[in-house]
């Protein structure tokens, strides 16, 4: 009888490993390539509930994937967190509007009603930044600041590419109840030489590493001094 009963309790772990990592109507995410490190997006999330929340995205050497950036500052205390944050596939709407900006970036059709598994990357919804890499910290309400770096091999840089971030995509900020605390549209921002360095970025497929998660200062500090100071050469 117990072994019966350990048997069962295994089929259960493994049908739930199983629903986790769920495939999306037209199959997984592919690793997209040809991702120019001369190519810069970004993103600037300003809202009364989010003082800021910066996302910069670039190539990478090999041209796998886009390399990552994001610093979130000042939200609001009253906002539940952690923050979960996504690209959605619309525009932010007159007035700051972020209901305008639709659903998470979806291509393979995924949908979210089963939660992202960081463990299989290329099942989650593409937009799914903070499912496959971790969502904004604690650390970044009130006075505090959070920032992270990462390679996510699904998202693209080629406006061909179903899975391209640009042009008509936008970021969202949502507290832990799903409500959409800030947003911002993602637009070029260079196209010149390579802007970031990816020592710190992890890829997708590994345990998401946060820099500065763990403090409010130190390297939070200077991972958000980095992307706003190379934000200010942009401008």
């Amino acid at each position: 009888m117990h072994f019966f009963k350990s048997a069962a309790s295994i089929a259960l772990l493994a049908g739930a490993c199983v629903v986790s990592a769920e495939t999306g109507e037209k199959g997984d995410a592919p690793v997209t390539n040809g991702n120019s490190d001369k190519v810069v997006y970004e993103a600037h999330v300003m809202s009364s509930n989010v003082k800021t929340a910066h996302l910069n995205f670039t190539g990478t050497e090999d041209g796998v994937g886009v390399l990552v950036h994001a610093c979130f500052m000042g939200i609001n205390a009253s906002q539940p967190g952690p923050y979960p944050y996504h690209i959605h596939d619309f525009l932010v709407g007159e007035g700051e509007n972020c209901t305008a900006t639709g659903a998470h970036l979806d291509p393979y059709l995924r949908g979210e009603v089963t939660a992202c598994d960081a463990e299989a990357p290329e099942t989650c919804q593409v937009g799914d930044l903070s499912g496959k890499h971790g969502k904004a910290s604690l650390d970044a309400a009130g006075d505090g600041s959070w920032c992270t770096s990462y390679v996510d091999k699904y998202l693209s840089l080629d406006s061909s590419d179903v899975a391209f971030i640009g042009n008509d995509r936008s970021i969202v900020v949502h507290n832990i109840n799903k409500t959409r605390i800030g947003c911002a549209n993602i637009v070029l921002a260079a196209t010149g030489g390579s802007a970031y360095p990816s020592s710190n970025a992890t890829t997708t497929g590994e345990p998401p590493i946060a820099t500065g998660g763990a403090t409010r200062i130190g390297a939070s500090g200077i991972a958000l001094g980095v992307i706003l100071g190379v934000g200010a050469m942009l401008l």
